[in-house]
C-alpha cells in the first residue's frame, strides 16, 4: 500500500495500522530529543532542524525510521531553543510540514518550537486549584474573547496588557473616574460566576503581529495558545506561560477557564498540517471524493477515523493537565460523532477529570458527511451521550428573545408571543425553562417533543453568545423603529426580565459577556473580523447600567443560595408547577425537593405584557400562606423586599416577582 492507491482503499489501511500510545510529537530533555509522528504511508520522513523560527533553509534535515506505522528518530543532545519541521515523500511528492502534535510554535505557527515545558510555569504552578463543580447545573458561564476583555481604554488596565492574557492578571481595574466601579478580574470576582469561557486561544492562522482583529476559529496548531494575546509572540515560552499565569489569576478568584476549541474544520485544506502529514485522512469526503462541507468553512475534519478521535482526545487532555484548563466547549459538535465525544468523557474520567465540564454547539453549518452505523453529536442524539455531556439550549435562546436569524422578531422578552409573525410562544419557553425535560407542568401538557433532554446535567441555557446579535442590540431590532443603543429604560427592564428567567431555569447557565450591563455592537450581528472598537467590551456601561449590573449579580446570589435550581436530576423539574395562563405571562413554583438551604418553595412569575394581570400561584405541594419578596422589576438578590399573603396577586407591566417562603 503506497499513497498513491485510491482514497477507498487509503482510508481502510490507515484506520487498520492506527497507533495507540501517547508518545505523539516531541518528547524533550536535555539529554535527547525523541520526535514521533504517525504517517504509515509516507515513503521517506525526516525532521527538519532550524536555528530561529523564520529561517528558510534548515541547518540539519535528518531521516527518520519508520517503526510500528510511527516515523521516529531520536537526537541524543540538547536540542533546546530550535524549531522543527517533518518532511514526508507522499507519492512521490515532498511536502514540509510542522508538527500536529506541537507543544510549542514560533511567530505565526510555522514552525515547532523545542522547549522545556518546566521553564514555562509560573511561580506556585504545582499548587494551582481550582474547585471544580461536580456538575454543569452548579456552572455559571461568562463567555468573553480575549482581545475584547482588556482593549477598552476607559477602564484602567495595564498598558502592556491590554488585549493580552496577562490583562486577566491586573487586580486593581477600575472605570476611569470612578474608583468605586471595578473592571476587569475584580469586576469577574464581584459578579459572582465562577467559569470564564474564552473564545478560541489555541493558535489560529493570522499574523500575530498584526492589529486585525478575528475571534479565532481559523484552527491552525491545537495545542499551543494563540501568540498574538502573547507579550512577545516570537518568544514560544512567552504565550505558554502568560497563559498559565492567566489561569491561575482566575483560579485564584474562584473562577474556572472553559476553552473554545474547533477541531470540525481547519483555515486551509491543500496547507494544512493534516493533510500535508496524512493525505486526505483527517478529512470527510463526499461519495464523488470531493471534500464535504458541514462547517461552511470549506471542509470539514473526520472525527470517527480512529486518528483524528485520538488526536482530539489527546490534545484535549493535554489543554487539561498541562494548563489547568476546567472545561471544554465545542464549536459545532454536531459535526463530531457520538462515540468520539463518549469517549473523550469517559478518557477524562478515567484520568481523574470528572469534574471537567463539556457542552458544545449540538448543530452544523452545513450537510453533514457522518453515515451509519456512526451518529453526529448533535440534539437529535443526545440520548446517546453518556452523563456529563451538554449542549445549549436554542430553544430557550430563541423563546425568550425572538429568532436570532430574524433581528426583527421578538419572544416572550418583548411580549411578542401569540402575535401573528410570532416565531414561539409561552410553552416553548416553559419547556426550555425545564432545560427540555418535562412534558406534564402543572395542570397541562407540552408535546412530546419538547421533552428531549434526559435530565438538566445534559443543557447548557443561556439567551445570548457571541454569534448573532447581542441581547440588547436584539431588543433594539425588535423593539425600537429607528436604532439607537445608548440606555433605553424599556430595554434595560427586558434585559432585567432575562436575567430573571436565565438564572431561575434548569440546566447549566451561560451568557455572552456584558449582557449583563446592555453590552452593544451596534447592530452588528457577525463581528468575527470587525475592528476591535465594534468587539471590545465599554466598561463605562457598567457604571451607566449599575442597576442592570446588580440585577444581574442579584440574580446569580440567588441561584447559589437556592440548591433545586442548579438540581442535576429531574426530582426538580419533575415538582415544578406552571399557571395556565395567557401568552407573555408565565407563573410557576419550585419546591425545594433537595432539602438543601433555609428556602422551602420558590415562585417565580413574569409578566412581560404591557397590562397587569391576575395570576394564582399553584403546585402539588403545600403553598405557603405568606412569601418573602426577593426580586422585583428593579432589584434582585438575597434581602428581603416585603411580604406577599396569599397565592392570589396582581402582576404589573413588564414586572418579575421572585418570592420564597
Amino acid at each position: 500500500m503506497n499513497s498513491s492507491q485510491p482514497l477507498e482503499k487509503r482510508i481502510p489501511y490507515l484506520e487498520d495500522n492506527r497507533y495507540s500510545q501517547d508518545d505523539l510529537g516531541l518528547t524533550y530533555t536535555a539529554a535527547s530529543s525523541t520526535f514521533k509522528v504517525w504517517s504509515p504511508l509516507a515513503e521517506q520522513a525526516w525532521v527538519n532542524l532550524y536555528d530561529s523560527a523564520d529561517a528558510d533553509t534548515s541547518s540539519r534535515q535528518i531521516e527518520m525510521s519508520l517503526e510500528d506505522t510511527v516515523w521516529e528518530l531520536t537526537v541524543n543532545e540538547d536540542l533546546k531553543g530550535l524549531f522543527y519541521t517533518y518532511s514526508f515523500i507522499h507519492d512521490g511528492v515532498e511536502t514540509e510540514t510542522a508538527d500536529i502534535y506541537s507543544r510549542a510554535v514560533g511567530l505565526n505557527g510555522n514552525k515547532s518550537a523545542v522547549i522545556d515545558l518546566a521553564e514555562t510555569d509560573p511561580e506556585g504552578w504545582s499548587e494551582d486549584h481550582f474547585e471544580r463543580v461536580s456538575r454543569i447545573t452548579d456552572a455559571m458561564i461568562w463567555e468573553v474573547h480575549v482581545e475584547d476583555f482588556s482593549s477598552d481604554e476607559s477602564a484602567t488596565f495595564k498598558k502592556e496588557h491590554r488585549g493580552k492574557y496577562l490583562a486577566f492578571t491586573d487586580d486593581q481595574v477600575h472605570v476611569n473616574d470612578q474608583p468605586d466601579q471595578p473592571a476587569g478580574l475584580p469586576y469577574l470576582s464581584a459578579l459572582g460566576i465562577n467559569y470564564v469561557h474564552l473564545l478560541p486561544a489555541f493558535d489560529y492562522e493570522n499574523d500575530e503581529t498584526s492589529p486585525a482583529y478575528n475571534w479565532g476559529y481559523d484552527p491552525k496548531n491545537y495545542m499551543v495558545p494563540e501568540g498574538k494575546y502573547a507579550s512577545d509572540p516570537a518568544d514560544p515560552l512567552s504565550r505558554i506561560r502568560e497563559f498559565k499565569e492567566m489561569v491561575a489569576s482566575l483560579h485564584k478568584k474562584g473562577i474556572g477557564v472553559v476553552l473554545d476549541v474547533v477541531y470540525n474544520h481547519t483555515f486551509t485544506f491543500d496547507d494544512s498540517w493534516f493533510q500535508l502529514t496524512v493525505p486526505d485522512y483527517y478529512y470527510r469526503q463526499e461519495s464523488d471524493g470531493a471534500l464535504s462541507n458541514g462547517s461552511g468553512c470549506g471542509n470539514e475534519t473526520a472525527s470517527e477515523r480512529k486518528m483524528m478521535r485520538k488526536y482530539i482526545i489527546d490534545s484535549i487532555v493535554y489543554w487539561v493537565e498541562e494548563y489547568h484548563i476546567d472545561g471544554i466547549r465545542f464549536d459545532l459538535m454536531g459535526l463530531h460523532d457520538v462515540d468520539t465525544i463518549n469517549k473523550l468523557r469517559r478518557t477524562l474520567n478515567e484520568r481523574g477529570h470528572s469534574d471537567v465540564i463539556l457542552y458544545g454547539e449540538p448543530w452544523n453549518a452545513g450537510s453533514v458527511a457522518i453515515y451509519e452505523p456512526n451518529k453526529p453529536a448533535d440534539k437529535y442524539h443526545i440520548g446517546d451521550f453518556e452523563d456529563g455531556i451538554a449542549i445549549f439550549n436554542d430553544e430557550f435562546r430563541d423563546a425568550v428573545k425572538g429568532p436570532v436569524f430574524e433581528a426583527h422578531k421578538g419572544g416572550f422578552l418583548q411580549g411578542a408571543n401569540g402575535h401573528e409573525d410570532s416565531a414561539y410562544a409561552t410553552n416553548d419557553l416553559i419547556a426550555s425553562i425545564l432545560a427540555n425535560t418535562q412534558s406534564d407542568v402543572g395542570r397541562f401538557r407540552l408535546p412530546d417533543e419538547k421533552q428531549w433532554a434526559r435530565n438538566p446535567s445534559q443543557v447548557v441555557t443561556y439567551a445570548s453568545a457571541h454569534d448573532n446579535l447581542t441581547l440588547y442590540d436584539k431588543l433594539v431590532a425588535s423593539t425600537l423603529k429607528k436604532p439607537a443603543y445608548e440606555r433605553n429604560l424599556d430595554l434595560i427592564q427586558m434585559n432585567k426580565l432575562n436575567a430573571a428567567l436565565l438564572y431561575s431555569s434548569l440546566g447549566g447557565v451561560f451568557m455572552q459577556a456584558g449582557e449583563e450591563w446592555g453590552r452593544t455592537k451596534y447592530g452588528d450581528d457577525n463581528s468575527y473580523r470587525s475592528s476591535i472598537d465594534i468587539n471590545l467590551l465599554d466598561w463605562t456601561r457598567t457604571y451607566e447600567h449599575i442597576d442592570l449590573v446588580n440585577y444581574y449579580k442579584g440574580m446569580i446570589a440567588i441561584r447559589k443560595a437556592y440548591a433545586p435550581l442548579r438540581d442535576d436530576t429531574n426530582q426538580t423539574g419533575d415538582a415544578v408547577f406552571f399557571s395556565q395562563l395567557t401568552e407573555n405571562l408565565l407563573a410557576y413554583t419550585i419546591p425545594n425537593t433537595t432539602g438543601e438551604g433555609d428556602w422551602s418553595m420558590m415562585a417565580v412569575v413574569v409578566n412581560s405584557n404591557q397590562q397587569p394581570d391576575r395570576v394564582e400561584l399553584r403546585s402539588s405541594y403545600p403553598l405557603p400562606k405568606e412569601w418573602t419578596i426577593i426580586a422585583n422589576r428593579h432589584t434582585a438578590g438575597l434581602a428581603p423586599l416585603g411580604t406577599i399573603t396569599g397565592n392570589k396577586l396582581i402582576i404589573n407591566p413588564r414586572e418579575v416577582l421572585i418570592l420564597v417562603s
